[in-house]
């Protein structure tokens, strides 16, 4: 599979923004973790980012983590 990683804020398809989150639980099957962002909690898929625990900064897109953050270090 190709290394592909994000490069802009927002995608360029559906205009959606990259968002980045911080992960604060691991759901117990490893599918998906609770995150915050701003302030405010929600839950993404963590299917495509491997070992991901409490406290990992993840660069998420339409409720899909795709690869870890932060933001500023990932351009």
């Amino acid at each position: 599979m190709k290394d592909v990683t994000c490069s802009d804020e927002v995608c360029i398809t559906c205009a959606d923004q990259l968002l980045e989150v911080v992960v604060v639980a691991v759901s117990a099957d490893g599918s998906t973790a609770t995150v915050t962002c701003d302030g405010t909690e929600g839950e993404v898929s963590i299917d495509f980012v491997d070992g991901v625990v409490t406290g990992d900064h993840l660069l998420s897109h339409g409720g899909v983590a795709l690869q870890r953050g932060p933001l500023e270090t990932s351009r």
